[in-house]
């Protein structure tokens, strides 16, 4: 109300940004989320005990087939099944063992598709842990997948 009495009486309020600067802006806003959405698909960790300490760790996980750094690794700059990817992006993807330990992850190209501008890719990582459970808590080894590129739009 305030506000409104003073713009009546000629006085200057507060600062209002230039005709169109704020629909600039928000167009700036839009455009840097479509260029940060991620080049991540999806994954699936899965895990299978090899006797006394070690397990077998298996990552399926799907990827943009139109991120550089994927299209340099394939072969003739294509993503093509077959060929062994190593997952990168801002923050290196790793798989965490949940003991201190981690390793940068390559996949196995399993399948393409263009349609949807993707690739699938498979990984297989052995892992020896010093103690069957976490001494310090007693609970069980927790491993996860951690790092960047998830697009926006995936839960």
């Amino acid at each position: 109300e305030g506000e409104r009495r003073r713009r009546r009486r000629g006085e200057k309020g507060p600062a209002m940004a230039p005709p169109g600067l704020m629909r600039r802006f928000v167009l700036l806003l839009c455009l840097s989320s479509l260029a940060s959405a991620g080049h991540f698909k999806y994954g699936t960790l899965s895990w299978k005990h090899l006797g006394m300490n070690s397990v077998e760790f298996t990552l399926e996980s799907a990827w943009a087939t139109d991120y550089g750094p994927y299209m340099d690794q394939g072969t003739g700059g294509v993503v093509t099944a077959g060929d062994v990817i190593r997952i990168q992006g801002l923050d290196n993807p790793v798989l965490e063992f949940g003991d201190g330990a981690s390793e940068i992850v390559k996949a196995r190209v399993t399948s393409v598709d263009p349609r949807v501008s993707a690739w699938v890719g498979t990984s297989t990582i052995l892992h020896q842990y010093a103690s069957p459970r976490d001494e310090a808590s007693g609970a069980a080894w927790e491993a996860s997948f951690t790092g960047c590129c998830r697009s926006d739009g995936l839960v």
